[in-house]
């Protein structure tokens, strides 16, 4: 029953999420905030206020973000509501352009303590899409005149996978190192992926104002699903597996999903987080951690497409029929198109192996000093290593308003984007810890635009927003840790004698 409630949730989650999300998920603010138990993905040797911390179902909610190089309504848009297409191709990387997102959903999450050891296990859904894309790509739409376009470097990975995790932490009260671990299993729901794109474009000359497009494409172009692969080893197969199947439309919003259950056929994975920290000092402590060093096997139902042609794109004669919805007349035109150029692309070689994706590594490095009892600075560097590698930098600080609010701010630099300014609150509540997180909540130089040719009337637009990540729910924790020198956060406190003791980790041997 379990099990089966478990794939359910998985399907659910990738049929609504992952053909709406469109870079990978840096949570920056999350880092800093060990009191919550989902701090662990970011950083397994963080250690917790409470014995027990558990997230359930529906209550502990998840995160959902995107993050992109170079779109915003700035580049878009001049203030007096000017759309300027041209500028926008002018700011644009030669090469490296990405846009994307990513989300993730807690199944289940249940970390305890146990002497000087905490032990979790959890499961969640995640969904990643990232997409590079070179200047080209709009400069063909944005130019259109004859010449050489390359769009070599066009890539494409969308990621979803269900994860099953095991932790453990080590904190011993009379060490200043504190150890964690986490091993997780991976099962892959669905992946496209894109290798070795090369595809050039030659605009030729206009013949009575119409362009004719030499086209020349070398790319392979992977895809693995979660179904049987030996039952189902075509489109065709699944889309008859999805009309068949998803038919009855008393199910969950028209999609009557348990019946896919047994169809379900996962491809196997395994990845492992590392983290440590380090008291230096009685103020001073050092973190570091690294995270996804593994990967996904993808087996079942695995096709890989090469494509290498050469054809000429013309202009093509729709006839629109406006009496007809829609969506009967999208898929009219998408047939006649597929129909036009079916010759064109038929040369394509297809393969049924399997091959493997690595995970996107990423690795934090921070500081934290605690200033007064209810104060602390921290600080980090970030690291993924993903198409390339890149860097990201962030300061922050907590504060403790009581037992029942803690407030953490952040501010973060990240692929060419500093205006982001992240805030995370938890509120304790009984034996409740609800924690909403933001990433990039600065209103990004708000901008009033007007433009009466566009029927645009005083709206306010974020001007320069490229980022937005949100994480939200509610944890169940039980068993304040008392221990002077287990509790984080709490900082420094006077003794009677008046000197000051660090509570985070243990004081140091005299």
């Amino acid at each position: 029953m379990i099990l089966n409630y478990t794939k359910t949730i998985l399907l659910t989650f990738v049929l609504l999420t992952i053909g709406k999300l469109a870079y990978g998920q840096q949570e920056f603010t999350l880092y800093h905030m060990p009191s919550l138990a989902q701090s662990t993905y970011l950083n397994p040797a963080a250690v917790p206020e409470h014995k027990v911390s558990i997230s359930l179902p529906i209550l502990s909610g998840g995160f959902g973000g995107f993050n992109n190089s170079a779109i915003n309504v700035k580049a878009l848009l001049s203030t007096d509501g000017t759309l300027d297409f041209n500028r926008f191709v002018e700011s644009l990387d030669e090469k490296k352009n990405y846009l994307g997102a990513g989300a993730n959903a807690e199944i289940f999450n249940l970390r305890i303590k146990a002497a000087n050891n905490f032990f979790s296990l959890g499961s969640r859904v995640v969904a990643d899409v990232r997409f590079n894309y070179p200047k080209d790509l709009f400069g063909l739409l944005s130019e259109g005149i004859s010449g050489d376009y390359s769009l070599s470097g066009l890539a494409l990975n969308v990621n979803s996978y269900i994860e099953y995790a095991a932790g453990y932490t080590w904190a011993k009260p009379d060490s200043k190192w504190t150890f964690g671990g986490r091993v997780k299993f991976l099962h892959g729901l669905a992946n496209i992926q894109t290798k070795n794109t090369d595809i050039n474009v030659h605009v030729n000359e206009a013949v009575d104002d119409i362009y004719t497009y030499d086209v020349d494409v070398d790319a392979m172009v992977n895809l693995g699903l979660a179904v049987d692969g030996d039952k189902y080893n075509s489109f065709e197969d699944l889309s008859d597996m999805v009309i068949e199947d998803i038919k009855d439309p008393s199910g969950w919003g028209g999609l009557e999903l348990l019946n896919l259950v047994d169809e379900y056929k996962p491809n196997k994975g395994i990845a492992m987080d590392l983290g440590a920290t380090f008291q230096y000092t009685k103020n001073l402590s050092f973190g570091a951690s690294v995270l996804n060093l593994g990967f996904i096997n993808w087996k079942s139902f695995a096709q890989n497409y090469h494509i290498d042609t050469q054809f000429t794109v013309e202009g093509v004669t729709a006839e629109v029929d406006f009496s007809a919805d829609m969506d009967s007349l999208i898929n009219a035109q998408v047939d006649s198109l597929l129909q036009f150029y079916g010759d064109e692309l038929s040369d394509i070689d297809t393969t049924y192996n399997s091959y493997k994706i690595g995970m996107p590594t990423q690795m934090f490095l921070s500081a934290n000093y605690q200033i007064t009892p209810k104060f602390r600075a921290t600080g980090s560097l970030f690291t993924e290593f993903h198409n390339g590698v890149s860097f990201g930098t962030v300061v922050g600080a907590n504060y403790r308003f009581g037992r029942s609010f803690h407030l953490t701010a952040s501010w973060w630099w990240f692929r060419k984007s500093a205006t982001n300014l992240g805030i995370g609150m938890v509120i304790k509540p009984g034996f409740g810890q609800i924690f909403v997180i933001f990433d990039n909540v600065l209103p990004a130089h708000l901008v009033k635009i007007s433009d009466p040719e566009m029927g645009v009337d005083n709206i306010w637009l974020p001007y320069q927003a490229k980022n937005f990540n949100v994480r939200a729910g509610i944890n169940l924790v039980f068993g304040k840790i008392r221990e002077e020198s287990r509790l984080p956060l709490n900082g420094l406190k006077k003794r009677k004698d008046g000197a000051r003791r660090y509570l985070f980790k243990p004081a140091l041997k005299q």
